[in-house]
């Protein structure tokens, strides 16, 4: 029985050899699917459609700890500048504190920014104090539900639970750091679509005196509008930066953005902390002055919104902090 297993191993050598070239290659592509299949579950990407960034986030809950609610905190926390008759431009800066390294580099641009930090990141006390030190403005990037497969991440505002869980989560969120003016959407396709859930998180918006920045990740985005039906302080983006990840094409999103300033005396750009958008925007920072141009944060768009709107249905000139 034996010399007849080895005359037939010998006879189909080739066969056999085959077969188990086969199973060890089936099992190492077995093993590399296992590890990226996990490993995929820990990526994000910075926008819907945007870069995927590769780190691991924990979807374990921190300690909630409990907000600070000021009384319109949009004015409170914002940066102050000087009255400037100039064009004026707001560059926000998205997804930040995920990518440590990435985000100190955005903190280190001489220019007045705003920053808006995903609230699931780590450290965020003392990278959003060192942000503010610098003299830049704060924002939360709310995660709220995408179309598609994308992974907002923890906490995030989905339209599939009940109003106690979206309202949870918010809590959750608007706890992990303090001293923002309001907060924009992190993707969020479908969320901004859905009425009923915008409408739990205005009300508590609405609580605490923070503005909204309508990022419009989705041309039927409800945010913008429904937040000015609850006379909430809202602005909306122009621009996306950084659709391509190119130092030209970066350059020329922002010369699209100074034109609009020119002709409508303000514009809003959202950008990413990508190595490029850092290099385009050391290069274009350093060229406003002489093109009359001025970058102001977020804050000083929403008052100057505001204070044409009073003085177009007749106001005074005191009311500038409208």
């Amino acid at each position: 029985m034996k010399r007849r297993g080895i005359i037939f191993l010998w006879i189909y050598r080739k066969e056999v050899l085959s077969l188990a070239y086969l199973f060890l290659i089936g099992g190492a592509f077995g093993a590399i699917w296992i590890f990226y299949g996990r490993t995929s579950a820990n990526t994000l990407a910075f926008e819907e459609d945007h870069k995927i960034v590769e780190v691991v986030i924990s979807h374990m809950a921190k300690p909630v700890v409990k907000p600070k609610i000021i009384a319109e905190a949009w004015k409170t926390n914002a940066v102050g500048v000087a009255a400037d008759d100039r064009p004026q431009i707001s560059i926000v800066i998205d997804d930040l504190g995920v990518v440590k390294s990435r985000t100190f580099d955005i903190i280190k641009l001489d220019a007045s920014l705003t920053l808006s930090f995903l609230p699931y990141a780590p450290d965020l006390k003392n990278m959003t104090r060192y942000a503010r030190e610098q003299g830049h403005e704060l924002m939360l990037h709310l995660p709220m539900e995408p179309k598609g497969d994308k992974d907002p991440g923890p906490h995030a505002m989905l339209t599939g639970v009940s109003d106690e869980k979206i309202l949870a989560e918010l809590s959750f969120n608007l706890a992990q750091f303090d001293g923002y003016v309001g907060l924009n959407n992190h993707m969020g396709s479908a969320f901004t679509e859905n009425r009923r859930g915008l409408d739990l998180i205005l009300k508590e918006v609405g609580k605490r005196g923070l503005l909204v920045l309508d990022s419009r990740t989705s041309k039927k985005s409800l945010f913008a509008g429904m937040a000015a039906d609850r006379n909430i302080p809202n602005v909306t983006r122009d621009f996306f930066l950084d659709n391509e990840q190119d130092v030209d094409y970066i350059l020329g999103q922002l010369k699209k953005l100074e034109k609009m300033a020119l002709r409508r005396g303000s514009a809003i750009a959202i950008g990413h902390p990508y190595d490029e958008t850092i290099a385009a925007l050391s290069i274009w920072l350093p060229s406003l002055k002489e093109k009359g141009i001025v970058a102001v944060p977020l804050s000083a768009l929403v008052k100057r919104k505001y204070q044409e709107i009073y003085m177009a249905k007749g106001g005074g000139r005191s009311s500038s902090s409208r």
